[in-house]
């Protein structure tokens, strides 16, 4: 008896994400300061994860606001409009007093083939 389970999404040490289109992955974070400590988020602040086909685009695909625990949540309608292939995705920390920071950036997010 042999079995095999395969998740429909997965992250590698560069932070590349591969998923199949539609689906509801999960993932969890966190930020660092110069210094090496954990950055302690404040009320306000906000992290943003956003996607775009190309670095050139106005306009991110699609973007998804962290939750208080750190967690960036997929929904289905995120990913399942758009088309096959290759996106660049980043994270970033938005304050209250209009700080943005990318902290992590230029990062690959392939979509992939649903077969239902």
């Amino acid at each position: 008896f042999c079995e095999v389970r395969q998740m429909s999404w997965m992250i590698d040490e560069d932070m590349k994400i591969e998923m199949t289109k539609g689906d509801t992955p999960s993932f969890a974070f966190q930020a660092f300061l110069p210094d090496g400590t954990e950055y302690e988020f404040e009320e306000g602040d906000l992290v943003v994860f956003a996607a775009k086909r190309n670095k050139l685009d106005p306009e991110p695909a699609f973007t998804i606001v962290a939750d208080l625990e750190k967690v960036i949540h997929f929904s289905e309608e995120d990913t399942k409009h758009l088309e096959l292939g290759r996106y660049i995705w980043e994270l970033s920390l938005n304050k209250a007093n209009g700080y943005r920071c990318t902290f992590i950036a230029n990062k690959v997010l392939k979509l992939t083939v649903e077969v239902a």
